[in-house]
């Protein structure tokens, strides 16, 4: 990152510490954790208990509930009295809970954390520390690995391909030792990553009409067009289920994310970015097409597609003040998407 954008970010800290209230180096909360439920009975216990046994010390642990009806509310209040409980009504989304535990949140930092993950006991402590060695870095993103797998990755730090595809950098490579250096990345994977408090401050919060799937591509982006940069560290692991929620290519799963590559994509590029991957776009369209027809999820595809047209106007008034903000240019973006 180049001094001027450094500066930037240091100028935005030092105003939101000024705010809140919080010297850096002394007081305060240190860590927020965000954790997001919806009928999560069948693991929240295993998340929950995995972050009991942190070795952090300052950090607090935020549950927001999406009206949940399987008992795990309850379970909750029954077993787990030192977290902060909050309840919404019915099911609002992904990005909503996220964003009703950063508005929650007391931290300097905000961690959030999906239901069906076991975290290790140093993973904040690594987390905390990683950001700390890295004030250019608005987030921070974490080595995870499958539950059932311990020894297979499930994401090593958020990537981002050229036809509005976000992807999980080693998913599926068996854990060989590739992966155990610090390095900068495209973003980080909203299931168990790290934010500083003033990159929310400054880019905004998570787009709540993406509900749930790729509402963390579209903050990866943002970030990135402000400036801010991804650090990975690999110290800090996590070991995850994966879609245990909605459902690995269940109809949902399709139209939600589906939809939302195409929102990412209305309000990210710049119209040269369009044309230059154009046919890249255009090739992955056609075989979404034939891919998912063949699964019989055709009509699904097709009903995302509408959808997203639905809501074209809403994402080019996000587009434009995206565009007329962002400080960082298309050569630089450029140099951290997939392209074929």
């Amino acid at each position: 990152m180049n001094n001027s954008a450094t500066g930037r970010i240091q100028s935005v800290i030092n105003k939101t510490n000024a705010r809140i209230g919080t010297n850096p180096k002394a007081g305060g909360t240190q860590v927020s954790v965000i954790v997001p439920n919806w009928n999560g009975l069948r693991f929240i216990g295993m998340c929950l208990d995995s972050l009991k046994r942190s070795t952090f010390d300052d950090f607090e642990v935020i549950v927001v509930d999406n009206g949940s009806v399987d008992g795990s509310r309850e379970l909750m209040e029954e077993k787990y009295s030192w977290i902060r409980l909050l309840k919404l009504p019915e099911n609002l989304g992904f990005a909503v809970a996220c964003n009703r535990g950063i508005q929650a949140a007391k931290g300097r930092y905000i961690c959030l954390l999906n239901n069906d993950i076991e975290v290790e006991p140093d993973w904040l402590t690594e987390l905390y520390q990683g950001m700390e060695r890295h004030p250019e870095c608005g987030m921070g993103t974490t080595k995870m690995m499958f539950l059932d797998q311990r020894d297979v990755f499930y994401n090593t730090g958020d990537l981002f391909h050229a036809w509005s595809a976000g992807g999980g950098r080693g998913q599926g490579e068996k854990d060989i030792g590739q992966y155990e250096n610090e390095d900068f990345v495209f973003g980080a994977c909203a299931g168990a990553g790290i934010y500083r408090r003033e990159l929310f401050d400054q880019i905004g919060v998570f787009d709540e009409d993406f509900f749930i799937f790729a509402e963390d591509v579209d903050l990866n982006m943002r970030s990135q067009l402000q400036g801010f940069q991804t650090v990975y560290l690999p110290k800090a692991k996590v070991y995850h289920i994966g879609t245990a929620t909605v459902g690995l290519y269940s109809d949902r799963y399709v139209f939600l994310c589906k939809r939302n590559d195409v929102l990412v994509l209305i309000k990210n590029f710049s119209l040269k970015m369009y044309c230059k991957n154009f046919l890249s776009i255009l090739k992955h369209q056609l075989e979404d097409i034939k891919y998912f027809s063949y699964r019989g999820q055709g009509i699904v595809l097709l009903k995302s597609k509408l959808e997203a047209l639905k809501m074209l106007f809403p994402m080019l008034v996000r587009r434009f003040r995206i565009q007329c903000s962002r400080t960082i240019p298309d050569t630089d973006i450029e140099k951290i998407i997939i392209t074929e």
